[in-house]
């Protein structure tokens, strides 16, 4: 069973036990040795936790592979069940069928190699093409990918044409990859919980942290900065574990050069940055050296959250452009439909068809289309002036569609039935997306929500610390009672409340690289989430310090 897994994953047995298992018990025999040697106590616990996790890492690597491998063929079955169908409606034989897909790696990832088999079966070892697909039935880790390799086995060899075949599969398939990704909406859903959680709990700790060095005698500033970086630490962590598991649904194209968009959010980007240098710059220089009276008074909260404020300019630009990819997305279903009945009803005549389709309006799509029938009316390379046509709309979607139409009637394919399955196949995945958006739209409402409620939480217990250490300061303590209670130096805790800042604006920052992993978007646009949390962590932690004064008088420095 074991040695089966290896070979689903591509490994050797030789190569598996050199490669992982040899070095990780090398590894986890030094680290216990080390442990046992120079450590005692929870450092040697440490060492010991830390080798059972590399070894047990080492162990489970084939396991998480092929489960990893299950994702990557899950996540692609939409673009490969379209592609596979509009190359079948054309002249190619079945062996050229598979070669062209097994090629398209960037294309179709891990299926692309699944492809690759059968091509080999077929042409190596002069396996038909039933008897490929049944091989690998039994091999591949997706049992999506699997049933419909079993079902296209037994089309083949009850005599059905394979195009007629796979014209009825886009449908089954389609419903297979939609179940996929309500089911990775569903784990969106668990994600935010688990996330919201762990920060929840992590607040909770790093709020006992403030507390603790007045019960017990630890160091005021080590103890709450400690809790802070495993507050920033476990969130890196858990981003890593969310971002291994969502699958991938990019939005922005994957060009080779830059397109016309990508240079104007670059040229933003730039300026935003260079502005945030020399706002941040002149505040501080104004605040902390110059002291200008009026800069001076600027609560440092505000003053960090307005220097930073450029960097909005580059997140609201390049969340406007997606905003327009995604309405070019809606409209590019019924440009194609259109395109391809026009030219299936002329015999043949595409540039006519998109002169007379790009006069109409399209939404934000139109421009592009104009773009497109120039190019095509030149006749140099229409191949390159629909690649062209793609990564200028800059959705990747439309990069592939429209790729797979071209080359359908290139290879004398029917355009009126290569548009109505990539019409058809291309409206259920944008439907699809409509969900995911509105769940990520939410789950950004959440994040703001919790940064508020984290600047409230740690800075109430900022300020109680304040008041007790205060309360201690004032009072003439007993020789008896200073074992019992730790008293701090009042110019101790001025530290504490830019640790915590500084704390939560990396959650800010985190937080908006989150957003970005679940929406698939632009990644430019996590700035402008960035900026929307830091200025409510910001409010909410200078309101609540101005509360704490007025109710509990303690004096903490506002400025």
């Amino acid at each position: 069973m074991f040695l089966n897994i290896l070979s689903r994953v591509g490994l050797k047995p030789r190569d598996y036990l050199l490669k992982y298992i040899l070095p990780s018990i090398i590894l986890s025999i030094g680290l216990v040795i080390m442990g046992m040697t120079y450590f005692s106590g929870y450092i040697k616990l440490l060492m010991l936790v830390i080798s059972i996790l590399i070894l047990g890492s080492a162990i489970g690597y084939p396991y998480i592979e092929l489960d990893s491998q299950k994702n990557q063929i899950n996540e692609k079955l939409h673009i490969f069940i379209t592609k596979f169908g509009v190359l079948s409606i054309t002249d190619l034989d079945r062996k050229e069928l598979m070669k062209i897909l097994a090629q398209e790696k960037e294309e179709l990832g891990q299926l692309a190699n699944e492809s690759k088999k059968i091509y080999v079966l077929i042409k190596r070892w002069n396996q038909s093409l039933a008897e490929a697909c049944r091989f690998l039935a039994q091999r591949t880790p997706s049992s999506e990918f699997a049933d419909f390799l079993d079902r296209m086995a037994y089309s083949i060899d009850s005599g059905e044409e394979l195009k007629d075949f796979l014209a009825k599969e886009q449908s089954i398939v389609m419903n297979d990859y939609a179940a996929f990704y309500k089911r990775a909406l569903y784990s969106l859903d668990m994600f935010k919980e688990m996330y919201i959680s762990a920060v929840t709990s992590l607040a909770f700790f790093v709020t006992f942290a403030v507390i603790a060095p007045f019960i017990a005698h630890y160091n005021f500033v080590t103890t709450v900065t400690v809790a802070l970086i495993g507050f920033v630490l476990v969130e890196i962590c858990l981003v890593y574990v969310i971002k291994s598991k969502m699958p991938t649904d990019r939005l922005w194209h994957t060009g080779e050069k830059p397109t016309r968009v990508d240079l104007k959010l670059r040229r933003y980007l730039i300026a935003s940055i260079i502005l945030t240098i020399i706002t941040t710059g002149f505040l501080i220089w104004g605040k902390y050296v110059a002291e200008i009276p009026k800069v001076s008074e600027i609560p440092y909260q505000i003053l960090f959250a307005t220097g930073f404020t450029p960097l909005l300019i580059g997140g609201y630009v390049a969340k406007r452009e997606e905003s327009l990819v995604i309405r070019k997305e809606y409209n590019f279903p019924d440009f194609l439909r259109s395109l391809g009945d026009s030219v299936s009803a002329k015999g043949g005549g595409m540039e006519d068809s998109l002169k007379y389709l790009s006069s109409h309006d399209f939404g934000p799509l139109t421009k592009d289309l104009e773009q497109l029938y120039k190019r095509v009316s030149i006749r140099i390379d229409n191949n390159k002036a629909w690649r062209l046509f793609g990564f200028e709309t800059c959705s990747y979607l439309i990069q592939l569609f429209s790729e797979m139409f071209e080359r359908c009637t290139f290879l004398g394919g029917d355009p009126g039935k290569a548009s109505e399955i990539i019409g058809n196949n291309f409206r259920k995945i944008i439907n699809l997306r409509k969900s995911k958006y509105q769940s990520v739209e939410q789950f950004a409402g959440i994040m703001y929500g919790l940064g508020g409620g984290l600047a409230l939480a740690l800075y109430t217990s900022y300020g109680v610390a304040h008041m007790v250490n205060n309360l201690y300061t004032s009072l003439e303590i007993p020789e008896a009672m200073i074992t019992v209670i730790n008293v701090i130096a009042p110019g101790d805790l001025s530290i504490i409340s830019y640790l915590m800042y500084a704390c939560m604006a990396i959650y800010a920052l985190i937080s908006g690289y989150m957003i970005k992993i679940m929406d698939g978007g632009h990644p430019q646009v996590l700035l402008m989430h960035f900026i929307i949390i830091l200025w409510i962590i910001s409010i909410v932690s200078y309101i609540t310090e101005l509360i704490i004064n007025k109710i509990l008088g303690v004096g903490i420095p506002l400025f």
